[in-house]
């Protein structure tokens, strides 16, 4: 049985390892070299990962890198609330009255009303002593009257009438104070003509007699029918407007939304 060292116990190795010793003193000479052997594998096969050494000591920090581009705009925020509206500024004095426009030309006067009743006959005076008799007039002419000029006066003053014109032509002359218009009242009827009657002749004049009592005044006939109305006068112009009144003050800003995201 060959001696293996690998598997046998000395004294098995001991003779080996003399008998080898004693045989190299005796070496020959030196035999050429042999081929070389196939290169082995460069790298062998990896060991297995060690434990992880303890952590190193913190470096220092790097220079803070360059911005990044911005991010999107966030949704925005519901709308706060309205504030409270101030109080309505005092209404401003109102504007001078403008002036009155011109008054309207008078209406057409209406037509005369009937004559009252005469009144009654004062007392006869005593008969004076028959005078001289005169000698005999011209014959006289009966007179014609016809309406002349017609003239409103002011408001609340007197109405006037004068007669002018030469004889037989006179011309009755009315001023009548204006006066609020009233309902138009129905057309009297018209009276009829009294006769005219010839004038006599003209007898001498006597002595003047004593002074008879004044007759009592008759009743005023009643008014004639209104006259129409006369065309309305141009409106007056317009008076300035007032000044305008202060602003009210301003109402608090309601509470501001929240931020969107």
């Amino acid at each position: 049985m060959p001696c293996n060292c690998n598997n046998t116990p000395p004294p098995c190795c001991e003779s080996i390892f003399v008998t080898n010793t004693v045989r190299t003193g005796q070496r020959g000479p030196q035999g050429p070299t042999g081929p070389t052997g196939p290169t082995g594998p460069s790298t062998g096969a990896t060991g297995p990962t060690g434990a992880t050494g303890p952590t190193g000591a913190t470096g220092p920090t790097g220079a803070t890198g360059p911005t990044g581009a911005q991010g999107p705009q966030g949704i925005q925020g519901i709308q706060g609330f309205a504030g409270i509206q101030g109080p309505q500024g005092t209404t401003g004095a109102t504007g001078a009255t403008g002036p009155t426009g011109a008054t309207g030309a008078t209406g057409a006067t209406g037509p005369a009303g009937a004559t009252g009743p005469t009144g009654p006959t004062g007392a006869t005076g005593a008969t004076g002593p028959t005078g001289a008799t005169g000698a005999t007039g011209a014959t006289g002419v009966t007179p014609i009257f016809a309406i002349g000029t017609v003239t409103t006066g002011a408001p609340g003053t007197t109405a006037a009438a004068t007669i002018t014109g030469t004889a037989p032509n006179f011309f009755l002359n009315l001023t009548i104070p204006q006066g609020t218009t009233g309902p138009t009242g129905a057309t009297g009827a018209t009276g009829p003509a009294g006769t005219v009657g010839t004038t006599g002749a003209t007898g001498p004049t006597g002595p003047t007699g004593a002074a008879g009592t004044a007759g009592a005044t008759g009743p005023t006939g009643p008014a004639g029918a209104t006259g129409a109305t006369g065309p309305t006068g141009p409106a007056g112009a317009t008076g300035a407007t007032g000044p305008t009144g202060p602003t009210g003050a301003t109402g608090p800003t309601g509470p501001t939304g929240p931020t969107g995201p």
